[in-house]
């Protein structure tokens, strides 16, 4: 395989048709791909579960000709359309709804028009539909649908769904994307949780709440879902349960939040700031360690009381007890923050010592240590694992230490323990960034304690297991815990989450049915449950050296679910953006546009067919053709070449019509690029480390870091995200260079029939197996193993135009 380096290092990312929610098509004659999307707004109101939904959507025409073309908008199953309005120059024109073979044949007719794979989602729908003429170069385009629907409800948990799902790679070039959504409700809303995108909730009372996501250049990557439950219970617990095989446990997601009403007592809290000032904290660092004590002081609440301390070679206290959070104390406090000078060396156990002993008697007061420091431990006890084990001996009152690491040169995975065990959390603030961002995202958090203590346990006929996190963290008002797991077990049983308010045990019963074989609606509770076990293993790695079954679970789990992890680097999905359109007309964009892996500078682009032989793919060598090309794309992108034109000579030399550059590169793959390549560098040097048996190397400096950041990415995972590695009709397929790979397939052995996309053969597989639109939908190059064992290839310029019924029947027949 390696003889074919020279091939894929000349490659670049492919850009690959999408589709949002709404479309418009140029016409036949016009040969070029759907207008530009650069607007896309969604307002949507539910009351008592009656959703109205209002689509705003602005297209612009890229061409430097004028064209007519066609609006498809797909009607949601179950929706009512109220209103369909179209604005071209402020004159308004009316559509119409087209239903059954109708539909079905204008889908078709558009998708080969397009060349956009994405609209086979589109079968099987009802479409509203117009046509609009003379749009004039440059000219944009407004859209305003609007549609109700009744929010669907199964077992109390209501869901709306909005759909946007594609395969995650653009051609629309939004300037702009936002969903903004209200629920009003004669009850309590509770639990609001997003799977797909991380909303901004802001409640105005317990029966009204407000979610917002926008992102400006956004890829319209999944359907919108929202869940949320109605209740009258001061913390309410929202349970999704999947269970795809009865002879196997099932999966369990439980949201826990509290009513505003039921957390307006306040928890009086003690609060210990502790902070670094050895030698090594001289500049900047000290710059933003004053920071953040200030931004605490600000904003404590009346009722806290609040101490300081610093050390270095020595612990030293700003006062022997706590201080009332007034005016004068806090002026007298944040004058001695700011005569702080760093000198000498860092004694962290005495330091933890000394602040675990100024916790008062007085049980009905949470006590909270922020520990800050930039530096190992160098004064008294050094062994980190030593400090570890002495916190968790004198931590006998249940403290919560918020662990800051200031800088790379911290080990990370101390203080990440120190926070695990505490049932708190570890924060990093690299020299570059903005200390307040980081502060008051945490403070936002923990400002206000509803429930402390909490455990969730179920009745005698369920089991759970593998619960994470295994500890469970406080409960602050207005926050919302996402608790992951398994269970044995099956019929309605009473969950039961108990805790502590202030001195007082409060429990609250919840009656859940654990079913004993699901659908597939909550199939995202598994792929988060098993990101965060693996984030688990990872940490037990990090901490205690590499074991053969914990690598082994670890690879298990990241093959499945298509994890990247220091194991399965070639995983790693840079983050998409889509590139920001430029307000002056383009040329024709190219219809067919083929993955760049296909490109051959100064030649014709190969067949996909060809392509499979010249790298070899095996399911050997796939894993290993994905990280060359992975290695290679990524490469190119950091050094900013663009991979935005269809032009094989114009990306090479960076340039392109679609993103602004900055002394000739293309900022946004840059960025995205060189984040993607520390990360694999980090994933490379992490699994070097251990296999070494360094295990110091991945816990400490700029490494134990960065692995500690991403670990903490994957063990508190509560949204789905993009991957590289897809479960595609229950094969698995993983994607290369823009082409989506069935990973058993062997170039060697596996009998092949290419069709053409598109073509009428295209669309008889489609008519006489629906399924396959979820197969379809990846794009227009693939490969994938029917249930006969023959590998049905897709290529823009290669395969079968038509097939017969005996040819398809024999396809789906099932091997035996």
């Amino acid at each position: 395989m390696y003889r074919y380096l020279p091939v894929l290092a000349i490659l670049l990312c492919s850009a690959a048709p999408m589709r949002a929610q709404g479309l418009l098509v140029p016409q036949a004659k016009h040969k070029t791909q759907p207008l530009a999307m650069v607007s896309h707004e969604v307002a949507i109101a539910i009351q008592d579960q009656a959703a109205e939904t209002v689509v705003e959507q602005v297209f612009r025409n890229h061409t430097n000709r004028e064209l007519e073309a066609t609006y498809l908008f797909p009607v949601p199953r179950g929706a009512s359309v109220r209103g369909f309005s179209l604005l071209v120059n402020g004159v308004k024109v009316d559509g119409k709804l087209v239903e059954g073979a109708e539909a079905r044949q204008l889908c078709a007719d558009c998708a080969r028009l397009s060349q956009d794979s994405a609209l086979v989602e589109y079968l099987g729908n009802p479409l509203l539909t117009m046509t609009v003429p003379g749009i004039r170069p440059g000219q944009d385009v407004n859209v305003t649908v609007k549609y109700s629907a009744l929010a669907t409800q199964d077992n109390g948990l209501i869901e709306y769904v909005y759909p946007l799902k594609t395969d995650g790679k653009a051609t629309s070039k939004l300037e702009k994307f936002s969903i903004k959504a209200s629920i009003k409700s004669q009850h309590a809303v509770q639990n609001v949780y997003s799977p797909t995108h991380a909303l901004g909730v802001v409640r105005a009372s317990d029966k009204e709440v407000r979610v917002v996501f926008e992102k400006d250049q956004a890829l319209l990557d999944k359907d919108f879902q929202l869940f949320y439950t109605l209740t009258n219970q001061d913390v309410g617990l929202t349970a999704m349960i999947h269970r795809p095989s009865a002879a196997e446990d099932g999966y369990g997601l439980f949201l826990i939040s509290p009513r505003l009403e039921a957390a307006k007592q306040v928890i009086p809290r003690d609060l210990l700031l502790v902070l670094d000032t050895s030698g090594s904290m001289r500049g900047v660092k000290m710059e933003q360690a004053r920071k953040a004590l200030h931004y605490f002081l600000n904003n404590l609440n009346p009722q806290d009381r609040f101490a300081l301390m610093n050390f270095s070679s020595s612990a030293t206290k700003y006062q022997n007890e706590f201080l009332d959070a007034n005016a004068e104390e806090l002026g007298k406090a944040r004058k001695w923050v700011d005569a702080l000078e760093p000198t000498g060396g860092t004694a962290i156990d005495l330091a933890l010592s000394t602040a675990l002993e100024m916790r008062t008697r007085d049980v009905g007061r949470s006590f909270t240590v922020i520990f800050f420091t930039d530096g190992m431990p160098t004064v008294g006890e050094n062994n980190p694992a030593t400090i570890v084990k002495n916190v968790e001996k004198r931590n006998s009152s249940n403290t919560r230490i918020f662990t800051f690491g200031v800088g790379n040169d911290v080990n990370a995975t101390m203080l990440d323990k120190l926070a695990e065990n505490t049932r708190a959390v570890s924060t990093y603030v690299r020299p570059e960034e903005d200390i307040e961002a980081k502060v008051s995202g945490l403070w936002g958090k923990i400002t206000n304690p509803v429930l402390t203590n909490l455990k969730l346990a179920a009745g005698k006929d369920i089991i759970l297991s593998e619960i994470y996190p295994p500890e469970l963290p406080d409960l602050f008002q207005g926050g919302q815990l996402v608790v992951l797991g398994r269970y044995r077990g099956q019929g309605k049983s009473a969950l039961t989450l108990s805790g502590l308010v202030g001195a007082e045990k409060k429990e609250f019963a919840y009656d859940v049915h654990f079913q004993e074989k699901t659908a597939n609606d909550y199939a995202f509770v598994e792929h988060l449950w098993a990101r965060r076990k693996v984030g688990y293993l990872l940490d037990q790695m990090r901490a205690n050296g590499e074991q053969k079954e914990l690598v082994d679970e670890t690879k298990l789990l990241a093959k499945k679910y298509g994890i990247a992890t220091p194991y399965t680097s070639y995983l790693i999905v840079p983050e998409g953006v889509a590139p920001v359109l430029n307000k002056q007309p383009a040329k024709l964009q190219v219809l067919g546009q083929r993955p760049a892996i296909l490109d051959r500078p100064g030649k014709e682009p190969i067949a996909l067919a060809k392509f499979l032989e010249e790298v070899n793919a095996t399911p050997e060598n796939l894993d290993k053709v994905r990280q060359v090309v992975l290695a290679a794309n990524l490469k190119d992108n950091a050094d900013g070449k663009c991979c935005c034109s269809p032009d094989p000579v114009k990306r090479a030399q960076g340039i392109c019509g679609c993103c602004k550059h900055v002394n000739g590169k293309c900022p946004c793959k840059v960025s995205n690029a060189r984040t993607a390549l520390d990360k694999q560098k980090a994933f490379e040097d992490c699994c070097n480390a251990l296999r070494n048996g360094n295990t110091a190397g991945v816990q400490a400096g700029r490494l134990g870091v960065d692995l500690s950041i991403q670990c903490c990415n994957l063990r508190n995972q509560c949204r789905v995200e993009q991957t590289a590695q897809r479960d595609l009709l229950g094969r698995t397929c993983i994607e290369v260079g823009g082409i989506w790979i069935d990973a058993g397939y062997d170039v060697k052995k596996t009998k092949t029939v290419a069709v053409k996309a598109l073509s009428d053969a295209y669309f008889s597989l489609l008519e006489k197996q629906p399924a396959l639109k979820d197969v379809f939908r990846m794009g227009l190059h693939l490969v994938w193993v029917t249930p006969s064992g023959t590998a049905l290839l897709l290529d823009t310029c290669d395969g079968k135009e038509t097939l017969t019924d005996d040819e398809i029947e024999s396809l789906f027949a099932v091997q035996k």
